[in-house]
C-alpha cells in the first residue's frame, strides 16, 4: 500500500457520504471528487474504499487514468479508467496485479511512439518495495519486465525499500525520481529489517535510455525532507517535484533533476472533509495550451490514509508559476 505507515499502524474513523461529483469545483482549492472504492478489488479491508496514486495521460480524444486501489484481501492493484472530458470517468477494471505479491501499485506511465510504459512499486512482503516497469501497446494490456530499480546496498539510503516512481522522458532519456529508505520508524508492519526513531523518505534519481535497464545517479539522494509519493514535471525551463503530505500537496524545484530547493506549500489541505488530512500521491496534468491545470491527489478523508478518494483540484497559471519564480530567484 502506497504512502504509509501511518495508514496501516492506525485504524478507525468513519466513512464520509461523497457529494458535488462530475465537475471541477468553483474554488481551486476544495477537490472535487473522481472516484471512489468499488468492489472487491477497491473497498479494502475495512470495506469502506481506499483509493488513490492517480496518473492521467491526456491521449488523443481520450484521458487515460491508472490508479491504485485497496482490495478487501488488503492487498493492492492497479486499475484503469477513461474519459472524454477529464471529469467523468469510465472504469475499465484491473490492468495490472501480481498475486505473488502484497502489493502493486503507484503507477506512472508514460508514452514514446506507439508504446506506453508503466513504472510501479512491487511489494514483495510487508511494505518493503521495488519498482517494477511493465510494457503495453494500448494501456490496457501489459506485459512485465521485471525490475527496473531494486534497494540498494546495506545501509545505504535506499538499502531496504525503494518505489513510488515518476517519469518523464526528455530527449529519448528516461528520467525517473524516486523514493527511498535504509530503514522503518518503531511500529512499522514489518518484520526482520532495521527499525530507527529517525526513519525517513529520501529521493532518488535513475536515467535510462530504453526504458527498461536503469542507472542510479551516483551522487543519489538528490532530496531529503522526508519526501515521498513524488511527481515531477517539466515548466518550461523549470522541474517541479510534488509531494504527498499531511498538510496538503508541497512541492521543490530544481532546473537540473538533481539540485533541488525546498518551496513549501503548493496546495493545502481544504476545509472539506474528502481532505482533511491532506494529500497522498498527487499528480499534475498541465493542460498544453497552459490554462488551466489539474492536480489529481487521493484526497484523505481519514488520519489512517487507508480511507482515500481519487480527486482533483484546478490549478490556475498564477499558482503553476509560483514554483517558476521560486527556481528563477
Amino acid at each position: 500500500m502506497k504512502n504509509g505507515l501511518v495508514g496501516i499502524l492506525l485504524v478507525g474513523m468513519t466513512l464520509l457520504s461523497v457529494g458535488n461529483r462530475g465537475c471541477l469545483a468553483a474554488d481551486s482549492d476544495i477537490p472535487t471528487v473522481l472516484l471512489e472504492g468499488a468492489g472487491d478489488s477497491e473497498l479494502a479491508p475495512h470495506g469502506q474504499g481506499n483509493v488513490y496514486a492517480p496518473d492521467v495521460l491526456h491521449d488523443g480524444a481520450v484521458y487515460r487514468m491508472w490508479y491504485g486501489g485497496q482490495g478487501k484481501d488488503g492487498h493492492d492493484r492497479i486499475s484503469y479508467a477513461e474519459s472524454v472530458d477529464g471529469k467523468s470517468w469510465t472504469r475499465m477494471g484491473v490492468v495490472l496485479k501480481d498475486d505473488q505479491a502484497n502489493h502493486v501499485n503507484d503507477p506512472s506511465v508514460v508514452k514514446v511512439g506507439s508504446k506506453f510504459y508503466m513504472y510501479f512499486t512491487r511489494t514483495e512482503r510487508d511494505v518493503v518495495d521495488r519498482i517494477d516497469v511493465a510494457v503495453s501497446d494500448d494501456g490496457k494490456v501489459w506485459e512485465s519486465h521485471g525490475a527496473a530499480i531494486t534497494p540498494g546496498a546495506a545501509q545505504a539510503w535506499d538499502g531496504l525499500s525503494a518505489g513510488r516512481p515518476s517519469v518523464i522522458v526528455e530527449d529519448g532519456l528516461f528520467k525517473m525520481w524516486y523514493d527511498g529508505r535504509k530503514d522503518f520508524p518503531p511500529g512499522a508492519p514489518v518484520k526482520g529489517v532495521p527499525i530507527s526513531p529517525t526513519s525517513h523518505r529520501s529521493v532518488g534519481y535513475a536515467t535510462s535510455t530504453d526504458g527498461i535497464t536503469w542507472t542510479k545517479y551516483q551522487g543519489n539522494p538528490v532530496f531529503e525532507y522526508d519526501a515521498g509519493a513524488i511527481d515531477v514535471k517539466r515548466v518550461g525551463k523549470t522541474l517541479l517535484m510534488l509531494r504527498e503530505s499531511h498538510e496538503g500537496t508541497r512541492f521543490a524545484v530544481s532546473q537540473d533533476g538533481i539540485h533541488w530547493k525546498d518551496g513549501g506549500s503548493f496546495v493545502n489541505k481544504s476545509t472539506s472533509p474528502w481532505d482533511a488530512h491532506g494529500h497522498v500521491t498527487p499528480f499534475l496534468l498541465l493542460d498544453p495550451q497552459m490554462q488551466i491545470h489539474r492536480l489529481f491527489v487521493g484526497a484523505a478523508s481519514a488520519a489512517t490514509w487507508d480511507r482515500n478518494r481519487v480527486a482533483v483540484l484546478e490549478i490556475s497559471n498564477d499558482r503553476l508559476n509560483k514554483p517558476v519564480r521560486i527556481n528563477n530567484r
